[in-house]
């Protein structure tokens, strides 16, 4: 434990003092994989369909604010569906202004949320969100989780449907805006996800703000439990069993990184708990204090020892003290 300890204190003062760099480099990995992700997974507009294309965005991103590459995602996004498809495009226009809304008034400081969320469906381990969000963030930050959600899902929607938008008989522009508009309003398993995501957000976090012992630990174990049986009562109810092995994948992925969290975070050492009690004119207060766990620092102190001096003569003595010799005798 003391090793862990260490660690993390170690990567808590190398952030703390390369806070700037970290972040920058963090931003520009994480743009990296939202950018390829985008273009690998759309590609419709050849001109962006390149390698310099998402470095360049990454590079820009990386010095600005989260939400910037949020908006460079959605912008991304739009410009390959157009390519597509206007109908799909306009669409997904509406959808994105409406979660931008929202978003921007009520969890406009979640950027990584949001931006997480559609990354980590895409690898199909997308329970690490709601659960972290519940430990992490006020209630007001699951809409982003939700955006990304959404985001993801008609994405993913467009690709599956893709021969209503790219057959070779024409097809009129109200058939192709209808077949773009039920990607959202006949997804059932969008609403199985966000649904499952919000109550596991809620559970986590009414959860992790009581006073019992371990409350982080009871959370994030009780939410990932709870995620996990909605997704699976859903799927199979929807008649999706090849989604189960990545329910409990994610789950067991989830329940990990969510520890981890908590060492990082939210390490108290249960076995030093104190209760205090005080009063004022109104009201008597009963408080439980529980220290965190850190590792003391250990001062070094380096005590010089200078050698013994030999014995030093009348002489010397005398002009060390500026007295005049004889009267050392």
């Amino acid at each position: 434990m003391t090793g862990l300890l260490e660690i993390r204190e170690r990567l808590r003062n190398f952030y703390g003092r390369y806070e700037v760099y970290v972040t920058v480099g963090m931003k520009f990995l994480l743009g990296l994989v939202i950018f390829f992700l985008i273009n690998s997974q759309l590609g419709y507009r050849e001109q962006l369909n390149q390698p310099a294309a998402a470095l360049l965005l990454s590079l820009v991103c990386a010095f600005m604010p989260i939400n910037i590459m949020v908006a460079a995602a959605c912008g991304l996004v739009l410009i390959h569906l157009s390519a597509l498809s206007l109908e799909v495009c306009v669409i997904g226009l509406c959808l994105m202004l409406l979660l931008f809304f929202l978003y921007g008034m009520y969890a406009p400081k979640h950027g990584y949320t949001a931006i997480l969320t559609p990354v980590l469906c895409f690898f199909r381990i997308p329970q690490v969100v709601p659960v972290s969000a519940g430990l992490l963030c006020r209630p007001s930050a699951y809409l982003s989780v939700v955006s990304g959600a959404m985001v993801f899902f008609y994405i993913d929607g467009v690709k599956s449907n893709i021969m209503n938008f790219t057959s070779g008989e024409e097809v009129e522009g109200t058939a192709r805006f209808i077949a773009a508009l039920k990607i959202l309003t006949g997804n059932r398993e969008m609403y199985l996800v966000i649904t499952a995501f919000l109550i596991t957000s809620l559970l986590v976090y009414i959860i992790r703000r009581q006073s019992m012992n371990f409350a982080w630990r009871v959370a994030l174990f009780s939410g990932s439990l709870v995620q996990m049986v909605i997704l699976l009562a859903g799927y199979v109810l929807l008649g999706m069993p090849e989604k189960i092995m990545w329910v409990l994948i994610g789950t067991a992925v989830s329940v990990i990184i969510c520890m981890i969290l908590e060492f990082f975070f939210y390490n108290l050492d249960y076995s030093r708990i104190e209760r205090v009690q005080f009063e004022d004119d109104e009201y008597y207060y009963f408080v439980k204090a529980v220290p965190k766990v850190y590792l003391a620092r250990k001062d070094k102190r380096v005590k010089r020892i200078t050698p013994k001096k030999a014995t030093i003569s009348r002489r010397e003595l005398a002009q060390e003290l500026d007295i005049d010799r004889d009267l050392m005798h």
